[in-house]
């Protein structure tokens, strides 16, 4: 979501002006698509009857298309919007690209290539985060 500044607030009050970075960019145009993924996942989710918590998480399969990961009580509800939700998988699409991009360029990025994008829906809202997707003794690994 774009971050602002308060006019009302006096100048030695306001932030210190910086040439925004790559980095910068990124990071508010990736937090922008989160939140309106979030929104239309809220929309579909509330039209839909389904219930958070549990928390939902929606990556990608190995056709590309958008998938619940993990387990959740309305989960044939969840695949059958899923099925039909095309608005929603471009924006996944759009989000998980832009994230890719800002982990890039992110001067400790650590990532391995069989790492998954995921975006979970909560209660508070979206959250965006890479996991591993090999197995492991304690369950995934999230970075």
């Amino acid at each position: 979501m774009p971050l602002t500044e308060s006019p009302s607030l006096p100048s030695y009050a306001q932030p210190a002006q910086h040439n925004p970075t790559l980095g910068d960019n990124l990071s508010l145009q990736a937090r922008t698509l989160l939140g309106q993924f979030g929104q239309l996942a809220k929309e579909g989710i509330q039209a839909r009857g389904i219930r958070i918590p549990p928390a939902i998480c929606l990556a990608l399969n190995a056709r590309g298309q958008l998938e619940l990961r993990g387990q959740h009580p309305q989960a044939k509800q969840i695949h059958l919007w899923l099925s039909n939700s095309h608005a929603l998988q471009g924006l996944f699409n759009e989000t998980q690209i832009l994230f890719e991009l800002l982990h890039a360029c992110s001067t400790n990025a650590r990532r391995r290539d069989d790492d998954c994008f995921c975006i979970g829906i909560t209660s508070a809202g979206p959250v965006a985060y890479f996991e591993s997707q090999l197995p492991t003794l304690g369950g995934a690994v999230t970075h």
